[in-house]
């Protein structure tokens, strides 16, 4: 099946938190065009509609159970897409990847004990380990002016501190869209050996790579370091169902694995969303919805293209970086000479857009904006002139 991602669907009154709760995050123009929160404006897969339907004409929605080849599935996924042979009993489901990263910083650490995060990164990483008592160590991104790279150095200064217990890896890297060569992973995964290191390793975006890229699972590497790794996987970004909340957890480790299962069961998040697994099962039973997700890639990589030409020829001080993965791509906005208040105003208030503001993700993240765009066409290109007409009003 040819999927049309150019259809513009409405979602307004929809209760998309994207597009109804503006005026909550954004209240100085709650009318801004969205480009900010990780959900596509795409339709899902047709298979994975035609179950939730299926199940919703069932009227009874009652407490709900995984099905049984779910770990089958998600294991084939693996070993296909990213050559990683998972034994179907290493999976566990969650409702969401948050709510498991936060349930590892407790099973894996205790309070005080250090975690390291790599800023810019994905906000929820630094919430979870503030929430639960331990401390944020920041091992900063360092960046070349064309891709953000990871400070070894300084990630083994901190790996050798006994009170750092545990490194959440974002991998693909958001929100600057890099995938870390197979050196690389192996680099930081030889750090985490030495120093007795845990790795929570997030690749709920791996399944989004682009057509110059080739993503590895850090598990992946070798029987040792699958050993020290939780990752943490999820249909919800490669097919736009991030509001089903079904994830899957992999872990090799047994001992690892029962203190995840504890600390889970002490949050009662063992409890499938009805409609998520449905969507779980179909979404990685039905060969359609791969095809669906080879379409999904060279779009988003049209739309890539679309804005980079037209920010170069329109508006030269704002730059993307080539992305490797990912809807959510990294602007920067440095050259425009703003604070980070202003530039959040320019943007808002005086363009009209949402993005994520960089600051928000820490590290050196001011300056920069994470824009979505995983939407049609011709709402990427409205963004874009509404950014261009504030642009030229300031004479930038």
């Amino acid at each position: 099946m040819n999927y049309n991602f150019d259809e513009v669907i409405d979602r307004n009154g929809t209760l998309s938190y994207k597009w109804d709760a503006r005026d909550i995050n954004f209240p100085e123009n709650p009318n801004a065009l969205p480009f900010w929160i990780a959900d596509m404006d795409f339709p899902c897969p047709e298979p994975i509609v035609r179950a939730v339907q299926k199940r919703a004409a069932h009227p009874i929605y009652g407490y709900s159970k995984v099905s049984d080849d779910a770990r089958a599935l998600i294991a084939a996924w693996e070993k296909k897409r990213n050559g990683w042979d998972v034994d179907p009993g290493w999976v566990d489901f969650t409702n969401g990847v948050v709510p498991a990263l936060s349930a590892m910083v407790a099973a894996f650490t205790e309070p005080g004990d250090g975690v390291i995060i790599q800023s810019p990164v994905y906000y929820p990483f630094r919430e979870s380990v503030e929430n639960n008592g331990r401390t944020v160590v920041n091992n900063k991104l360092l960046f070349d002016g064309e891709k953000w790279n990871i400070n070894f150095e300084e990630l083994e200064e901190l790996a050798e501190k006994p009170e750092n217990k545990l490194l959440i890896l974002c991998h693909p890297l958001n929100p600057v869209s890099r995938v870390l060569s197979v050196e690389e992973l192996q680099k930081i995964a030889d750090i985490c050996l030495k120093n007795h290191v845990i790795l929570a390793v997030d690749e709920i975006h791996s399944d989004l790579i682009f057509r110059h890229c080739r993503f590895y699972s850090m598990a992946a590497l070798s029987r040792e370091v699958e050993q020290i790794c939780v990752v943490a996987t999820a249909p919800s970004k490669t097919f736009n169902i991030a509001g089903l909340q079904m994830s899957a957890i992999i872990i090799a480790n047994e001992e690892l694995r029962k203190k995840f299962q504890k600390e889970m069961e002490k949050r009662v998040l063992y409890i499938a969303n009805l409609f998520g697994a449905a969507a779980f099962e179909a979404a990685y039973a039905d060969p359609e919805c791969e095809e669906y997700l080879e379409q999904l890639i060279d779009y988003l990589w049209e739309n890539y293209l679309f804005l980079d030409a037209y920010l170069k020829e329109n508006m030269p001080k704002i730059k993307c970086q080539k992305p490797d993965a990912t809807y959510l791509l990294w602007l920067d906005c440095r050259e425009l000479g703003l604070g980070n208040e202003e530039l959040q105003k320019f943007c808002l208030e005086e363009a009209g857009i949402a993005f994520d503001v960089g600051e928000w993700f820490g590290g050196d993240g001011a300056g920069f904006m994470r824009i979505n765009i995983g939407c049609p066409r011709s709402i990427l290109k409205q963004g874009l002139e509404l950014l261009k007409a504030a642009y030229d009003r300031r004479n930038f």
